[in-house]
């Protein structure tokens, strides 16, 4: 490491020597010395590298003339050599070199050529890397060579396009500087020559569509070089035109070294790519050769090239064409302008770079396109834009074709396309062209080509499209910035059009301008007004009949004259145009022109706000300030391509605001149009000048408010971005000949030869003596006040008379104007005369005029008083005489005499500042009260006087009189005397300077208050000082009181509602009470409530003056904005949070409150007044601040006995005595008060018309309580009263009297319901109060109290009730609570308010104990809605009258939870409620008010509360009486409907049973419907259902017959009639069961015999009507057969006989029912009955019964009672088999086959006998009819 920095020191040392003896070129020049170099590079680290290889770059930068190019050369080639060739180092300096040779290559260019040559070199060893170094060099610097541009010209044609040198050439192409220069024209077409073949190569052999070019741009190296190929040769500057830019002018004659594409062999691969249409080969064309040059071969040849160019999308390309090519035709513009080709192409031109392409393919690529390469649309056209404001420029030059030429080739080019008018690029295009035209004053070019197209169209421009324009203007709509487009400033603007009004602004000036000429020339507007003068008309007639006079083709609609026109694209220009004020000052030149205000319909209140808001625009840009556009953006899109640092000058839009000011008085002024004003009359702020301008029609375009400079910068902006397109960006280096400012040496010489070019400075002015031209002061009169006194009057008396001498001329100029004015109405008069008129006729066809008619016309015509008129002309002689004798210059004399006063006030202050003897200060004062003498009125008229006295008095004022006590007193004095003074020396008056005096001062200032004087005693009250003079002068109390009383006085003066000129002594003496009364707090606190509560009662004081004093005793701070308290967390209360500045102690308060209690007492009791219309009568307009104080002092109250009691256990009983202080506080205000003679009225607290001030006291008063409870609710135990509870007692016994005012509740209930009384618990003691208001006070007050029990937390206050043991209390309280719903519910006023608490309580019934409720109670609330409810309430849908029956229902225990608490007496209070419904039911059903179908769903919804009627631990027998008791009561609804709706009912409680009923459940309404039912008709159908529905469950199968058994109760007294019924309805299931209990009841033979014939009697007498009801007589025959074997069994012949005759009756019957058709009547005897309505089931049944009783009995006297022996059959036996067995074979039994076979089987099998009848009914049920539950038992 050693050796290593000797090797580097001693290099250095070398390099140090080689230096000094300018010998650094011998430091590289061996081999040797450079791999020493190179080792030693090696050998250090990279800071140390890098700052030796900056160290050599720096020395090899120098410019100074002697620099040393060997020295330079090698340095270049070391560090490329190190940094790009060495594999050792280029890793580590590749970057660092390329920064150091691009640093050496910017001062000395010629080193590029030497790496060029070195890179060619070693390019097989740098490889990319020399890419990489070449972007970095400044390459744009370089001139190549003619063999360097061979060198790169072989790279190019040589190497394919991704070898390194192709890409290297492409590099260095472009990079070169191919602006302008001396080597333009060569080297550029040596470059295009060179280059041809390969830029054509790729070129053809790409020409793809343009959508494939962009998709595959950037992938393959030869779209890249495509790219690039484009990029370069539209850089190069290939056309004579493009060397000529810097030249005069446009016209540029053909070149005569330009190519011909025939005949130069060079060009034969651009011929070929030419006509192959590949679009570079065309652009090169067009840019070398003649195509480009020669107007004729353009025109023949050139245009479909450049028609290539255009569809082939190369839009930019288009744009140099047209640069190179259109000068050559501004001279002869007729060769392009008839060239349909030429303009074809230049509409696909715009439409393609509008975004607006036709077709769908077009549309699909723009898309594409747009998408892939990022191309914003219309940027093209900004380029054409700017192309084409660069020709008007160059145009304007000498020798140029003229800015007109230029502009009347576009215009004629872009209005000669389609549909012109809606395309936005072209209005873009036309737009720029109007601004062109402005700026260089060639607006009548352009308005003459639009004038013609506005003839040939005789409706105007683009007539076809005006229908949409007129629809639009029929009714002028305001202008809002939302619907700006829509104004239209041209007649012929469509839809399409309107938006560019607002933007196009140039372009609408431009046609409204012509249309304006249109309109004159058409004599249009001058009829149309003639008409409205002289007939009389309305617009539209006058328009109509204009049109009829003018004889114009078409009518023009009112709204298409130009007033309007011009009104309209005012209301659209932005504020920031610059030709707002033209556009404005235009449509002024019609409207003040107008004959009269009839004259159209014209929303001035939209054109007044439009002036306002660009005055505001432009106030505020005279700021400096960047604001946007009253528009709400910006002017146009051009606006952003401004230089965003370009201001308007404020002064200019200090102007505009003057003129917008202007414009809105003009608007305002309705007797401009009338034309009666005499205008140099206006103020100046009408600007009487410009409105005669106006007023005569002068056209003059303000131009001085015209912002010219925005102009001239949007035009160069213009220039400059179609010359940065044209120029290269690279900046270009300073010449050599240019001075070198940055060498210190020659700074001297450069000074020096600045100041030779200034003139010799001149010597000075000689220096001439001037005697003084006023006396001397003397200094004896300094100190002499009668002497000074004596001087000073004689100039005194000077002034002044100067000062009436004055004001003496200005009466007379007044009186002089004021008899002119007189005058002038005298001047003419109207004369009675008479004319004769001679009126001749035309003729007829067969007679001429017989002689003219003579018409006499009498008329008063104008007549001039020429005695008036020498009158006038005298009196304004005398004016300008007077005038003259005015103007002249002051007397030598005045001027003296105020020299002199002056001179000697400022050698008295002089003197008297370096020597204050009181004798200069009594001179002072004697001078100052002389000046005050003689201020008189005419001195303070003329200015110069006054100026003069006021600035003596002033100087005087401040130096002697300020501060002096002994001359308050007198000033003062002075000023009362001489009230105009005050003003003048009020500043000087110091009443704190003589404290003794004071007090009295200040009396005689509140003695002198008055209205006429206010101004007066405001000015003096603000030079006391109150503060200084108590700080100061510390005065005793007596004395403050004094002043205190004095203030009071003053503020009494001014009144209740001071008056505006008195407002401002007021707010003085407001102030000064104010510090008074905290100064030494609380000595005048005391006298401040007195005199206040004094003051107020008689309304002599202003509410300010308490809302001043209690800001001053900081009561304020808890007020909030709606009258509410703050938060109640003392903590965070602004009486805690502002402790400092609180003035009253906790004592206070107290004694405060209770004083005002007291006091406000005694007030309310003390007149007949007050007792009679309350405190508010009087106290209204201080109840604010009243409510402010006492909600200060309360908050305080409360926050102390919070604090206080978080020291105290909880449940302090502090709450009640503080609700008492609170309430007495309210007491006289809101309260009913009791004379001591209780035999009068009470004593209301207010009148209805206080009503609304009144209910703020209220509203306080609520608050409080709030307050109160929030402050304490956590305090409080749970049996303790809350203020809640107290205030509602309160409530109760002070505002609920029977004769209470409705308007006085009205405010308490309003205020009151804002309380939380969700938070009260209510106890026995309020709901009784509830209770007696309910009975005796007014209605108002039961709805407010029930209104807050509505609000309580039910639940939550009984919560004992869920208790296992609970208070007696609870008992009561849910009896009141059921009382209370009830009560309330009735009251449509609480059940119909949003959000009703009533409503919200009913909604919680369901958790609620009424378990707690008695029969008793229950009983006597349902006899009370009795009483109180209409029947149709259980019918109502409101919520109120459904949740009141929910109520009933559930409180009945109907849904009650199945839980522990027993329910007391729940069977009991539901049959109460049933009843009520049945009977509310029954009487709407007897009075005609409720349908069958309402009445049966109300029975079904009774029935279904009944089946859900559960109550807890009730055994089975229990709640069978229960609900049978409950079923009861509801069946009696049929007992009492009538029979129409009996039946109805019946029905319906048949179907409920069979849908709601089974097992169990049906048992008690069986028993129920015995009991009730007074029908036996309905008995038996309803006990038939209910045992079918008994069988539908499951729990038949455990219990039997039994339950049915015990429930069915045969009524004894209708029996016969009952079973009569049955037999008749087809209740066979209830006759058997009344059989079984006949068989249960009496257990013998006998009894059975008997049963046996009654069934054999019914059997005989039935028939079943259906199917449903054959399976039970199944029932019945299997009790016959069992009855009968048991009498066969006991072997009594007769029985046996009797048996016999009885089975065989039975088996006839059976054999009857088993026939197919019936066999009644006459066609069933005879076989064609009816077919049967029993099932075939049925009838297999029967027949197999019949037969096998018939096989079993085969004679009257024989019976098969054992088995064992073939059974003999009879006739009618085998007849019966072959039936039985017949039926197998017909259709209608083939499902039963089986069942036939088994019954064939059973009947013929000799081990059966009759006893085993019974085994084959089973045998065939179980089969038949499995689904029949209730033949389970003979199963």
């Amino acid at each position: 490491e050693r050796k290593k920095i000797k090797a580097l020191y001693r290099f250095l040392c070398i390099l140090t020597f080689l230096l000094s003896h300018n010998l650094r070129s011998e430091l590289f020049v061996y081999p040797e010395h450079l791999a020493q170099f190179e080792k030693y590079l090696q050998s250090m680290n990279c800071s140390e590298e890098i700052c030796l290889l900056t160290t050599f770059a720096q020395m090899a930068q120098t410019k100074q003339a002697d620099v040393d190019e060997d020295f330079i050369k090698i340095v270049v080639l070391e560090i490329y050599e190190v940094s790009y060739v060495s594999l050792s180092t280029r890793e580590t300096f590749s970057k660092v070199g390329r920064e150091l040779l691009g640093a050496i290559a910017s001062i000395h260019t010629q080193i590029i050529s030497v790496l060029l040559d070195r890179i060619r070199e070693t390019i097989e060893k740098v490889g990319m890397v020399s890419l990489y170094l070449c972007k970095e060099l400044p390459l744009y610097l370089w001139k190549p060579s003619s063999s360097e541009i061979a060198l790169i010209r072989d790279w190019l044609l040589n190497y394919s396009l991704t070898t390194v040198e192709n890409k290297l050439a492409c590099i260095i192409l472009e990079g070169l500087n191919w602006g302008f220069g001396d080597h333009v024209g060569q080297c550029h077409t040596c470059c295009v020559m060179a280059v041809l073949p390969l830029i054509l190569a790729p070129a053809g052999l790409f020409q793809v569509s343009y959508l494939a070019s962009i998709v595959r741009y950037g992938e393959t190296p030869e779209t890249s070089f495509n790219q690039w190929a484009w990029s370069l040769v539209l850089r190069l500057k290939l056309h004579r035109n493009d060397r000529g830019v810097q030249q005069s002018g446009l016209a540029v004659p053909v070149c005569d070294s330009a190519l011909d594409t025939a005949e130069s062999v060079t060009l034969h691969p651009l011929l070929k790519a030419v006509k192959a249409n590949i679009p570079i080969g065309c652009y090169l064309a067009l840019a070398m050769t003649t195509l480009g040059h020669s107007i004729e071969k353009f025109c023949a040849e050139g245009i479909p090239l450049l028609g290539v160019l255009v569809q082939s999308r190369h839009l930019r390309t288009v744009v140099h064409v047209l640069d190179k090519i259109l000068p050559l035709f501004y001279s002869c513009q007729y060769y392009l302008l008839k060239n349909e080709q030429f303009l074809s192409y230049m509409e696909l031109f715009l439409h393609l770079d509008s975004g607006v392409p036709q077709g769908v393919t077009q549309q699909v690529t723009h898309k594409v396109t747009q998408h892939l390469t990022g191309v914003n649309y219309g940027e093209n056209v900004k380029l054409l834009g700017s192309m084409i404001q660069t020709h008007i420029f160059l145009s304007d030059h000498p020798n140029g074709v003229g800015p007109a030429a230029v502009l009347e080739f576009w215009v004629q080019v872009l209005t000669s396309q389609q549909l012109w008018h809606r395309d936005r690029a072209t209005l873009c295009l036309l737009d720029d062209l109007c601004k062109a035209a402005f700026q260089y004053n060639q607006e009548d070019c352009v308005q003459k080509l639009l004038y013609q197209q506005h003839k040939v169209n005789s409706c105007g421009v683009l007539v076809r499209l005006s229908s949409k324009w007129s629809a639009f203007h029929r009714t002028l709509t305001p202008l809002k910035k939302s619907s700006s487009f829509r104004i239209l400033p041209l007649s012929f603007f469509n839809q399409y059009f309107c938006h560019f009004c607002v933007v196009q602004v140039w372009f609408a000036w431009t046609v409204l301008n012509m249309e304006s000429i249109f309109e004159e020339d058409s004599q249009l507007r001058r009829v149309v007004e003639g008409e409205l003068v002289i007939n009389a008309l309305t617009p539209d007639q006058a328009l109509k009949k204009a049109q009829t006079q003018l004889k114009l083709p078409i009518v023009p609609s009112l709204q298409r004259l130009m007033i309007y026109r011009w009104a309209h694209q005012a209301l659209a220009t932005p504020a920031d145009h610059p030709l707002m004020p033209l556009i404005w000052q235009k449509f002024f030149l019609l409207y003040l022109h107008r004959p009269g205000p009839q004259y159209g319909q014209f929303t001035c209140v939209d054109m007044k706000k439009r002036l306002t808001e660009v005055a505001d625009f432009h106030h505020a840009a005279s700021k400096a300030l960047r604001v946007e556009s009253p528009e709400g953006s910006d002017r146009s899109p051009k606006k952003a391509s401004c230089s965003p640092e370009y201001l308007t000058s404020p002064e200019l839009h200090k102007e505009l605001v003057r003129l917008c000011n202007v414009l809105i008085l003009w608007l305002e002024e309705e007797s401009f149009q009338k034309g009666d004003t005499y205008i140099p009359s206006l103020p100046k702020q009408y600007d009487a000048h410009r409105l005669a301008k106006v007023m005569q029609n002068q056209q003059d375009l303000w131009m001085e408010y015209v912002n010219v400079e925005l102009i001239h910068h949007e035009f160069q902006e213009a220039l400059n971005l179609w010359l940065q397109v044209q120029l290269e960006s690279h900046p270009i280096s300073a010449s050599a000949g240019e001075t070198d400012f940055t060498n210190p040496l020659s700074a001297k010489a450069r000074i020096m030869n600045n100041l030779k070019k200034l003139d010799t400075p001149k010597p000075p002015l000689p220096l001439q003596t001037m005697k003084a031209p006023v006396p001397v002061i003397s200094s004896a009169t300094l100190v002499s006040q009668k002497d000074a006194i004596q001087l000073m009057r004689k100039d005194l008396n000077i002034l002044q008379q100067h000062a009436k001498t004055a004001a003496l001329w200005e009466s007379q100029h007044v009186a002089l104007n004021s008899e002119i004015l007189d005058t002038v109405p005298k001047l003419y008069v109207n004369r009675e005369e008479q004319i004769t008129l001679h009126v001749e006729c035309r003729g007829t066809s067969n007679k001429d005029c017989q002689g003219a008619a003579q018409l006499t016309i009498q008329f008063e015509g104008k007549h001039k008083n020429e005695a008036v008129s020498q009158q006038l002309h005298a009196l304004r002689k005398e004016v300008r005489q007077l005038q003259a004798e005015a103007m002249k210059p002051p007397s030598l004399g005045v001027v003296e005499a105020a020299v002199h006063v002056e001179n000697f006030i400022t050698a008295l202050i002089n003197i008297y500042k370096v020597q204050p003897m009181p004798a200069i200060k009594k001179v002072g004062i004697g001078l100052f009260f002389t000046l005050v003498e003689y201020v008189c009125d005419e001195t303070q008229r003329n200015p110069p006087t006054r100026q003069f006295f006021t600035s003596c008095i002033e100087i005087l004022g401040q130096v002697f009189i300020s501060g002096t006590k002994s001359e308050c007193k007198r000033l003062l004095q002075t000023i009362l005397q001489n009230r105009r003074l005050c003003t003048l020396l009020s500043p000087y008056f110091t009443p704190v300077a003589s404290p003794s005096e004071f007090v009295a001062l200040y009396k005689k200032v509140v003695a002198f208050l008055s209205e006429d004087n206010s101004d007066v005693v405001f000015m003096l009250l603000t030079k006391f000082d109150l503060t200084q003079w108590l700080s100061m002068a510390k005065p005793p109390l007596s004395e403050r009181t004094q002043l205190l009383e004095s203030i009071h006085l003053a503020l009494n003066a001014c009144g209740l509602e001071p008056e505006e000129d008195i407002l401002m002594p007021f707010n003085i003496f407001c102030k000064h009470w104010t510090n008074l009364l905290r100064y030494q707090f609380p000595d005048h606190y005391s006298d401040f409530l007195r005199l206040f509560m004094q003051s107020s009662s008689e309304q002599l004081l202003s509410p300010d003056c308490w809302k001043a004093s209690l800001q001053a005793l900081g009561c304020d701070s808890a007020v909030t904005e709606q009258g509410n308290f703050k938060k109640s967390d003392s903590a965070e209360g602004p009486v805690v949070r502002d402790a400092a500045k609180t003035l009253l102690s906790t004592e206070q308060v107290r004694e405060t409150i209770e004083w005002l209690s007291t006091s406000f007492c005694k007030l309310r009791l003390a007149s007949v007044d007050f007792r009679t219309f309350g405190l508010f009568s009087k106290w209204t307009p201080y109840v604010a601040e009243v409510n402010t104080f006492l909600e200060y002092l309360i908050k305080r109250l409360i926050d102390t006995e919070v604090t206080t009691l978080a020291q105290e256990p909880v449940g302090s009983s502090r709450i009640l005595s503080l609700y008492s202080v609170i309430a007495g506080l309210f007491k006289p205000w809101i309260l009913v008060l009791e004379k001591e003679d209780a035999s009068s009225q009470p004593c209301y607290p207010w009148l209805e018309s206080d009503t609304p001030v009144a209910s703020t006291m209220v509203c306080l008063f609520a608050d409080c309580i709030k307050l109160l409870h929030e402050s304490f609710k956590e305090k409080l135990l749970p049996s303790h009263h809350g203020a809640l509870w107290l205030h509602l007692m309160h409530y109760c016994e002070c505002c609920t009297a029977p004769k209470m005012p409705e308007f006085i509740l009205y405010a308490f209930h309003t205020e009151f319901r804002r309380l939380p009384w969700k938070e009260m618990h209510p106890d026995q003691m309020l709901m009784e109060e509830f209770f007696k208001i309910e009975r005796g006070s007014p209605k108002s007050c039961f709805l407010f109290l029930g209104y807050v029990l509505c609000e309580v937390n039910w639940v939550s206050v009984l919560s004992d009730a869920w208790n296992p043991n609970p208070h007696p209390q609870t008992h009561s309280m849910i009896v009141c609570l059921l009382y209370m719903m009830v009560l309330l519910a009735k009251e449509e006023q609480l059940i119909g308010e949003e959000e009703s608490p009533l409503i919200s309580l009913l909604g919680q019934t369901s958790s609620l104990p009424w378990q707690l409720v008695g029969i008793s109670s229950y009983e006597s609330i349902i006899s009370y809605c009795n009483s109180h409810y209409p029947p149709s309430v259980i019918l109502a849908k409101d919520a109120g009258a459904e949740l009141i029956v929910k109520l009933l229902k559930i409180s009945a225990g109907f849904g009650a939870s199945s839980d522990s608490h027993i329910h007391l007496d729940a069977t009991l209070k539901c049959r109460a409620y049933i009843r009520q419904v049945v009977q509310f039911l029954s009487t709407l059903e007897q009075s005609g008010k409720i349908t069958l179908a309402v009445l049966e769903q109300e029975m079904a919804k009774l029935l279904d509360d009944v089946v859900i009627f559960n109550p807890p631990d009730m055994d089975l027998q229990t709640r069978h009486l229960a609900l049978s008791s409950l079923f009861t009561e509801t069946l009696m609804m049929l007992n009492n409907s009538s029979i129409t709706t009996a039946e109805s009912l019946r029905g319906s409680l048949r179907r409920w049973i069979d849908s709601r009923v089974q097992g169990l459940l049906a048992m008690p309404l069986l028993t129920a419907a015995c009991h009730s039912l007074a029908s036996v008709r309905h008995m038996a159908e309803t006990t038939e259902a209910c045992i079918t529905s008994y069988f539908n469950s499951p729990h038949h199968q455990e219990l039997g017959w039994g339950p049915i058994l015990a429930s069915l109760q045969v009524p004894e007294l209708t029996m016969e009639e009952f079973l009569q019924e049955c037999l008749s309805l087809g209740s066979y299931l209830t006759l058997y069961v009344y059989l079984l209990q006949c068989l249960n009841t009496d257990q013998t033979l006998a009894n059975e015999m008997k049963i046996l014939l009654t069934i054999s009697k019914w059997l005989e007498q039935v028939y079943p009507s259906s199917a449903k009801e054959e399976a039970k007589l199944f029932l019945w025959w299997h009790k016959a057969m069992q009855l009968s074997l048991v009498q066969l069994e006991q072997d009594d012949p007769i029985l046996i006989e009797s048996v016999v005759r009885t089975l065989l009756s039975i088996q006839s019957r059976q054999s009857q029912l088993a026939e197919e058709r019936l066999t009644s009547g006459i066609l069933g005897a005879i076989g064609l009955g009816r077919r049967s309505p029993l099932s075939p089931r049925f009838r297999v049944v029967a027949r197999s019964l019949s037969a096998f009783l018939l096989v079993q009995i085969p004679a009257e006297s024989q019976v098969r009672l054992k088995a064992g022996s073939e059974p003999r059959l009879s006739q009618k036996a085998q007849q019966a088999l072959s039936a039985l067995e017949a039926m197998s074979s017909n259709k209608q039994y083939m499902d039963y086959q089986e069942q036939l076979s088994q019954a064939c089987l059973f009947i013929k099998h000799p081990e059966h006998c009759l006893q085993d009848g019974n085994n084959l009914l089973s045998l065939l049920v179980n089969t038949l009819y499995p689904e029949v539950h209730f033949l389970d038992s003979i199963r």
